[in-house]
């Protein structure tokens, strides 16, 4: 493993693999320890993209010098932008022309620098993006929806990639020969998976990794909110690139690490660095195979009751069996929404419900 030893902008425009990573020239092992750089030492993270925009506005030359010639253009940088001490004051034109030249260049290059930084950081998933196509062991194919509505993308393993407006996809170019299909995006898909669980699906966005073997959902990463994952039929796994255990949950041909059920979302909180399930919004009926799930209740007991959203809506409901043994429901809630469903119930039977990390949770007192 790398030892980091830095803390000033020239410890990073300096340090040869900074370079090589950041052109995406890599090993995979240094790439992966570049990219979890700034969840490690989050309070280098500010320098670690200063870094990264310095090099990228002046790659043109740079990457191609030898390696003793970039030191060398990269200490001018520092001592360019560095300030000046001035003994006697001089008087705007006794200053060389040249001078005034350089003046402008700097002046220049720190306000590109800050439009280009408050440009990324506005959209920090495009940013990644970059990031993660730049580390893709294989030539990859793009598609880009600048249109004003979705696109589909059909992939050649049978899967579906239904693509949102300002979004873009980067997938090998032949998906199906690989022994993973991986695809990297920004902005919103939905995904309709073909099941092959010997060629498990991964879906890279931000700091997020999706990994499903057949199921349909939906992932969110377009800088402008959270990044999350919503399931609306099958299970998906979710873990951050940063999980010391990424690499065993990758290769596992289980659904291991946080699993997602229909219904079900989780959000990556990136203050801190973790993983928040919950239900969806509006949680929907799930798909059923034999009859639509009917939800006509005449002095039906609740547990009944429970176990029939259970199975409509695929979310577990959690309560007392033996406190609420003499709880019955007569109602009609065919056609309100799961949580308006859970309200009546409660109001009815003088209970309160909550959800926590994707399930439904009932408090009551009983029934007479």
């Amino acid at each position: 493993m790398k030892t980091f030893n830095h803390s000033e902008l020239g410890d990073f425009l300096e340090d040869e693999t900074f370079r090589l990573w950041l052109l995406g020239k890599a090993t995979p092992g240094l790439a992966q320890e570049w990219e979890e750089f700034p969840y490690r030492y989050p309070e280098k993270a500010a320098t670690f993209r200063k870094a990264q925009e310095t090099l990228r506005a002046i790659q043109g030359d740079t990457f191609v010098l030898p390696s003793a010639k970039v030191r060398q253009n990269i200490r001018q940088i520092m001592e360019a932008i560095e300030p000046v001490s001035v003994s006697q004051p001089v008087v705007w034109y006794q200053m060389p022309i040249w001078r005034w030249a350089a003046a402008a260049m700097v002046l220049l290059g720190v306000t590109w620098f800050s439009w280009q930084q408050n440009r990324l950081d506005a959209n920090t998933s495009a940013r990644l993006y970059q990031q993660l196509v730049a580390t893709a062991e294989s030539p990859l194919e793009e598609v880009t929806n600048t249109t004003f509505r979705s696109q589909l993308v059909m992939l050649s393993d049978g899967s579906s990639v239904l693509l949102q407006p300002n979004s873009r996809i980067s997938y090998a170019k032949q998906f199906n020969q690989h022994t993973k299909r991986e695809i990297y995006l920004t902005g919103e898909a939905f995904f309709e998976v073909a099941k092959n669980p010997e060629k498990p699906f991964f879906v890279y966005a931000d700091n997020l990794i999706t990994k499903v073997l057949g199921t349909s959902f939906t992932v969110r990463a377009n800088g402008e909110s959270e990044v999350d994952v919503i399931v609306k039929t099958g299970k998906v796994s979710v873990f951050t690139r940063s999980d010391k255990e990424r690499v065993e949950k990758q290769q596992s041909k289980q659904l291991t690490g946080l699993v997602l059920t229909p219904n079900q979302r989780v959000q990556f909180d990136e203050v801190g660095n973790r993983l928040l399930r919950s239900l969806v919004d509006s949680p929907t009926v799930l798909d059923m195979p034999i009859q639509q799930s009917m939800f006509e209740f005449g002095n039906t007991p609740i547990t009944q009751v429970f176990a029939s959203l259970e199975r409509a809506y695929g979310v577990e409901i959690v309560f007392d069996a033996e406190v609420m043994k003499n709880c019955y429901l007569t109602a009609s809630l065919d056609d309100e929404p799961l949580f308006e469903k859970l309200n009546m119930i409660c109001q009815t039977l003088d209970a309160q419900y909550e959800q926590m990390d994707g399930k439904i949770l009932i408090s009551s007192k009983g029934c007479q």
